[in-house]
């Protein structure tokens, strides 16, 4: 156990534990916190890509630009897996060129070691390199979404919608509108009224917002033949 308080980027961490090799029969290894088997799967892994590019076979070659375009398809169509399939057969040939410059322990030692350490510390959001990688290539090998017929904007740039939203009322508003109700019936208003008898007609109430006669309640029971105007 360690007192060194240290930021936790990732939750994955902690309920998925990296496996270490401390000691290889019974001898501990002169490296502090052991080797992860992380680390020896990358080096092994790049170890393999270095061989089989170095070779420079042509069947390797189209294979691999196959897979990349399939690959490609799956994720963003067409246009996606050309430009997958030309990725891979150009960095495949840049590769091949740039590796049969560097010595052997250069190739065969020293790139794998590194490679291995970028991938095991390497954590840009928290997650692996390798699942970062393979995101980061989803996303930029999909194609242009669309929303409504129309295109999105990039990534980090405001886009002012400049749309009109319409807004209908209802009886749970906050401010009365006009209307009429004829009796008999049973009125419920969500604010205090004022209600008083209005014109020369018997039966015939109005209310409205405000006034002398607020108190007066927000229940409105009108009889046959009664008449209740709303004014805002």
């Amino acid at each position: 156990m360690s007192s060194r308080r240290e930021p936790i980027r990732s939750y994955q961490r902690i309920f998925r534990p990296e496996r270490r090799i401390f000691q290889i029969e019974g001898r501990r290894l002169p490296i502090p916190g052991g080797v992860p088997l992380r680390w020896l799967a990358y080096a092994t892994a790049t170890l393999m890509a270095i061989l089989v590019i170095g070779a420079g076979s042509s069947a390797v070659l189209l294979a691999a630009g196959a897979a990349a375009g399939v690959a490609g398809f799956r994720v963003g169509g067409r246009a996606a897996a050309v430009l997958a399939s030309t990725i891979a057969v150009t960095g495949w040939l840049v590769g091949g060129f740039v590796l049969g410059l560097l010595d052997w322990p250069l190739r065969l030692v020293v790139l794998p070691a590194a490679v291995a350490t970028l991938g095991t510390q390497a954590t840009p959001d928290g997650r692996r390199a390798d699942r970062f990688a393979l995101s980061w290539l989803a996303i930029r090998l999909k194609p242009r979404r669309r929303s409504l017929g129309r295109g999105l904007p990039a990534a980090g740039r405001p886009h002012p919608l400049g749309g009109e939203v319409w807004v209908a009322p209802d009886e749970r508003a906050t401010s009365l509108r006009r209307g009429r109700v004829a009796g008999p019936a049973l009125i419920f208003f969500s604010i205090p009224i004022s209600l008083r008898r209005v014109g020369l007609r018997k039966g015939r109430l109005q209310a409205r917002v405000g006034g002398s006669n607020t108190a007066d309640s927000r229940r409105v029971v009108l009889g046959e033949r009664e008449v209740l105007e709303v004014r805002p």
